[in-house]
């Protein structure tokens, strides 16, 4: 089937790019693609949801419509790509597209959540790199990990962590220490269009500019455009990427969709009632809540 004058709009990537066909060779990746045509053939739908092997999420990356007015069909649409998601073993299902996108809604619709927004900025080509030994990042080691999942736990929001868990999973990291303590660290991907470039970074380091400088001079000769990813919750960034030249890009909202509750497990109440009424005995001593299996105290 070939749908005609069709739109696109991108989620996660170009279904056509090198990217994508690049993720459809990886062992450790399934994918489900999913055509919906109406009854009348006027209107045909195709999108995509990608999920890696171990991964808690999976990711929409792309829908096309064709000769389509509107996005009511495209409901059904999410819910078999969501379905699909959980059979291949992903906890929620992730989607980065702009607010003024008609996909914006109709993803909200269906259980969609924002949990925050990303902006790409590019990173000028040529800047003075002067030898500055205070500055320097270097290749994460394997130790560093602990110092990493608590730098993430710290600054992520949890509305954020709930979507995108910290996953060390063999991620190839740049760090930054101030007095032998991790304070930044990015990750980077690769693809046809440049370079990518994820940093946390803690607000409290020092001389922000210097160091995006020298971030910036790890790539200085890879011939390929070098970009940095910008988080709401790293928005203090901004000020300094225009000071030194970046070229900021169209905001994208983050949405999830969370397939499974988390749960805390409890003991079963029986008599809500009597639970509810108990109130505490404040002149009660201690041993008298220790259970009869417990040793007495040697006083």
């Amino acid at each position: 089937m070939i749908c005609l004058n069709q739109r696109e709009f991108l989620t996660h990537g170009n279904p056509l790019g090198i990217a994508s066909l690049i993720s459809r060779l990886q062992p450790s990746a399934e994918s489900v693609t999913a055509v919906v045509e109406s009854s009348d053939s006027s209107t045909c739908l195709i999108s995509q949801v990608l999920h890696k092997t171990g991964d808690r999420s999976a990711r929409l990356n792309f829908l096309v419509i064709g000769n389509s007015s509107g996005l009511h069909e495209v409901l059904e649409l999410w819910d078999y790509l969501n379905g699909k998601a959980g059979e291949m073993g992903a906890l929620n299902v992730l989607a980065e597209v702009s607010e003024p996108s008609p996909v914006f809604e109709s993803l909200r619709k269906t259980g969609f959540s924002p949990y925050g927004w990303e902006a790409a900025w590019k990173l000028p080509k040529k800047i003075s790199v002067t030898s500055d030994t205070e500055h320097e990042w270097t290749i994460a080691l394997p130790t560093d990990e602990p110092q990493l999942r608590s730098l993430y736990h710290s600054l992520v929001p949890p509305i954020v962590q709930a979507a995108e868990a910290f996953s060390n999973g063999g991620t190839r990291r740049l760090v930054y220490r101030e007095n032998d303590e991790i304070v930044a660290f990015v990750e980077s991907s690769t693809g046809p269009n440049g370079l990518y470039l994820r940093p946390l970074i803690h607000p409290a380091v020092l001389d922000i500019s210097t160091l995006l400088n020298a971030l910036i001079s790890q790539f200085n000769n890879i011939g390929q455009p070098v970009y940095l990813q910008v988080r709401s919750y790293q928005a203090w960034l901004l000020n300094t990427l225009e000071i030194i030249g970046g070229e900021s890009s169209n905001h994208f909202t983050l949405l999830v969709k969370h397939l499974a509750i988390l749960q805390r497990n409890g003991v079963i109440i029986t008599n809500g009632k009597l639970v509810n009424n108990r109130q505490a005995e404040p002149t009660a001593p201690m041993a008298s809540h220790l259970s009869v299996d417990d040793p007495p105290s040697p006083h």
